[in-house]
């Protein structure tokens, strides 16, 4: 499965990166802390999925979601925020996010999740 992260601490970006790394037949095509950087790679890539915070320091990541599944309404997408409340979780939600976890919290959840995605699917080429 082919994945873009958009995340602007750096210390969550390796993090994402080393803990995705060891998982099978996961490629990161991409990670980005600039939302407009994001949008233009995302839909010149096309990833599967993206994993993606809400608060960004130059941007809305709840803006990211709406405008991307405008034009890739399949790309599977997991937040993964530090803001947590039950309305940020609707608002994703409602917005066309396939999960919402607290970073704090749920860290452990991704490798099931994204092994979900993986199963449900077609194989994906990672040349």
């Amino acid at each position: 499965m082919n994945l873009f992260i958009v995340e602007d601490s750096i210390l969550i970006q390796n993090r994402l990166v080393q803990f995705i790394e060891e998982l099978p037949d996961m490629h990161i095509m991409g990670v980005s802390g600039d939302v407009n950087e994001a949008y233009r790679t995302i839909l010149d890539i096309s990833p599967d999925a993206m994993i993606l915070d809400l608060q960004l320091g130059e941007g809305n990541g709840l803006s990211l979601l709406k405008d991307i599944k405008k034009y890739k309404p399949n790309i599977k997408v997991m937040i993964l925020t530090n803001h947590a409340t039950d309305a940020n979780r609707l608002h994703a939600l409602r917005a066309g996010a396939d999960n919402f976890l607290d970073k704090s919290t749920d860290f452990q959840q991704i490798p099931s999740i994204l092994h979900e995605w993986q199963s449900a699917s077609p194989a994906t080429n990672l040349n």
